[in-house]
């Protein structure tokens, strides 16, 4: 897809987030509403990325999708808060937030939102959550883990095996299971764009580059391991230092 439409959809996306603004600081939006918001944000930071080849908007705009999450979850009704169904939790990771990842983690729900959310997906979330910022004990995690295999009744999840290598901390584990991760992922947007109905702003956006997969990095190198300069859709300036200092409410001035 051409980078000729780039600005417009960063534009529209922005431009969209300024109309929901006032719901959002009223505190009235609700779990679709916030997930959008936090979406127009990743477009509009990985477009930015990608146009400019700096990794400034990006950075500000994953902080802000944090931080409006984590104060979205603050009142959150508790059948509105599915931890399987947290983009903005990786948003924060991904651009070293860690106290706003941190912030996101004690106040997601603790438990799996049967019929709404995929036990997998729960899991998946929730191992990070447990094994990063919620101070879990090996045992806590080992468990989560060994749920997350029951849970897959012998069907395969490669999130399972990156989980399990940041556990291990085995570097050369987590290289293998992230490649797997990204091609697969790879093969999901490329089967999306073939069959058509995907807005063409997500292909031309997060079909390009991996959010979640430079968060799992992020942890990774936190651990001491080992990764890459670069990996499929994980591109070197993605994961540059951030240079600068973000106001937690960074996403009410857009």
């Amino acid at each position: 897809m051409s980078s000729q439409y780039l600005p417009v959809y960063v534009g529209n996306a922005l431009n969209e987030n300024l109309e929901w603004l006032p719901e959002l600081t009223a505190g009235k939006a609700g779990r679709k509403r916030i997930l959008a918001f936090c979406q127009n944000l990743r477009i509009a930071g990985i477009g930015e990325l990608l146009m400019t080849g700096l990794p400034g908007e990006f950075h500000l705009r994953l902080h802000q999708s944090g931080r409006a999450y984590a104060a979205w979850l603050r009142n959150a009704a508790e059948g509105e808060r599915r931890t399987g169904q947290s983009p903005p939790f990786f948003d924060a990771i991904a651009v070293g937030d860690l106290e706003g990842a941190a912030r996101i983690a004690h106040l997601s729900k603790r438990t799996w939102t049967q019929g709404a959310e995929y036990e997998e997906d729960f899991l998946f979330v929730e191992f990070l959550m447990q094994r990063f910022f919620l101070g879990a004990s090996a045992e806590t995690c080992e468990l989560l883990l060994r749920r997350h295999e029951k849970a897959l009744s012998g069907a395969e999840d490669v999130r399972l095996e990156v989980c399990g290598a940041l556990q291990a901390a085995d570097a050369g584990g987590f290289d293998e299971a992230l490649r797997r991760f990204l091609s697969e992922r790879r093969d999901h947007y490329e089967e999306l764009a073939r069959k058509g109905g995907t807005a063409p702003e997500l292909l031309a956006t997060e079909g390009k580059l991996c959010v979640e997969g430079v968060a799992l990095v992020r942890l990774a190198e936190g651990l001491g391991m080992e990764t890459e300069e670069d990996y499929l859709y994980i591109p070197s300036v993605a994961r540059e230092n951030v240079s600068r200092v973000f106001h937690e409410d960074s996403w009410k001035a857009l």
